[in-house]
């Protein structure tokens, strides 16, 4: 079995990060010889820290961390550069996620360079159903990219390509799982999708609440163009 580097980005996450990461451990760590679980955690100001450190001493976890906010696109960079394994999966935080759906990515991962897990009988909102659908939409038409949950933050990448992308610059940064994806589809990668249970989140949305998703829509309406002049002069340089 191919060791994995498990990477989670973590800010604020007292109430649940303990419980994720012991599940992570138990659930894939533990079963697949000389993985690691790197947890990028940024600047937490609610004790996620103090509980995180506890648990590199009881089980060894890797913590990268900040005593400033360095912004997701920045932290999960610097964590992608401490993996040491073939593979990096990857997964959003807050109990939106069931770890044991890896093992869906893992089986075939042999067929593909990026493994996303399509998040299948959401229970969230309506909107943001509305919302990804149409983003999604918009990905095929403009880039060419054919998958139906981009922005998904439950994946497994190959280390090699995904490195090879956290050394360029990243500009979508709301939405930078949709971005590696249209990189890596520029750069010929391999990608499959494959149904996983997604959970809404308890709570206020961290990564995109309601009242931000005006000026996040716009962001990135403004940012599809940019991008994809990069990724033209990166194809011609």
């Amino acid at each position: 079995m191919e060791p994995v580097s498990v990477i989670i980005n973590v800010f604020n996450e007292a109430d649940t990060i303990e419980n994720e990461i012991r599940d992570i451990y138990q659930t894939i760590i533990n079963r697949i010889p000389s993985s690691e679980l790197i947890v990028a955690e940024d600047g937490s100001t609610d004790g996620t820290s103090a509980i995180i450190k506890r648990l590199v001493t009881q089980l060894g976890v890797i913590h990268s961390t900040s005593i400033e906010r360095k912004g997701y696109s920045k932290a999960f960079r610097d964590a992608i550069q401490l993996a040491r394994n073939p593979w990096i999966f990857y997964s959003d935080t807050g109990g939106k996620n069931d770890f044991s759906d890896f093992w869906k990515l893992y089986q075939i991962r042999k067929e593909a360079d990026l493994v996303i897990g399509n998040r299948s009988g959401r229970t969230d909102q309506l909107y943001r159903k509305m919302l990804t659908w149409v983003y999604n939409l918009l990905l095929n038409i403009y880039f060419g990219v054919h998958v139906k949950d981009a922005d998904s933050g439950f994946r497994l990448y190959k280390t090699s390509l995904l490195k090879k992308i956290a050394l360029q610059e990243w500009i979508n940064k709301d939405l930078i799982s949709s971005e590696i994806v249209i990189r890596m589809y520029r750069l010929g990668a391999k990608i499959k999708e494959v149904p996983i249970v997604y959970k809404q989140r308890k709570g206020i949305s961290r990564g995109l609440p309601l009242k931000k998703i005006p000026k996040v829509v716009v962001r990135v309406l403004r940012n599809l163009p940019r991008l994809k002049k990069a990724l033209d002069d990166l194809s011609h340089g």
